[in-house]
């Protein structure tokens, strides 16, 4: 606590005890004789300095950790980032299949059938159009068709 809150708690405490002690005085000639039965102001001085002793008190604590405290900022951690948006290769037209050797349209469509399910069961096809379209393209190659 610095020596300028020291000196205005002080000051208040003892001006609080003056004002608290300082009330109206009787005072009656030396015939009269007069008993007042009053409280001792003592208890009614202590409350009013602490009344105003305590805020100075706390005000002057908040001032001392404010000399102390560090010059430290909170920066909060910054959002994170959203999922980045799943890139799709462009989409590939429909090929056009020809058969070579002479296939007919229900055979095309029997290999084709069966060029779809052994796709699906090679590595990462279903994952990756990209994989599972060259794999029915090789599919209906070695089948005797060409892709365009």
């Amino acid at each position: 606590m610095n020596a300028l809150a020291r000196t205005l708690i002080a000051s208040a405490l003892i001006a609080a005890t003056a004002a608290a002690s300082a009330g109206p005085r009787h005072y009656y000639g030396a015939r009269h004789h007069h008993h007042h039965h009053h409280r001792s102001s003592g208890l009614g001085a202590l409350v009013v300095g602490l009344a105003v002793a305590v805020p100075l008190i706390a005000l002057a604590r908040q001032a001392d950790q404010a000399e102390r405290a560090p010059d430290v900022v909170y920066v909060p951690p910054p959002a994170p980032l959203p999922p980045p948006a799943p890139v799709y290769a462009p989409s590939r037209a429909e090929p056009v299949i020809y058969p070579r050797n002479g296939q007919s349209n229900v055979q095309l469509e029997a290999d084709t059938r069966e060029c779809n399910r052994w796709a699906t069961t090679q590595q990462a096809a279903m994952a990756d159009a990209s994989v599972f379209n060259r794999a029915v393209e090789a599919c209906m190659d070695g089948r005797g068709y060409t892709l365009r």
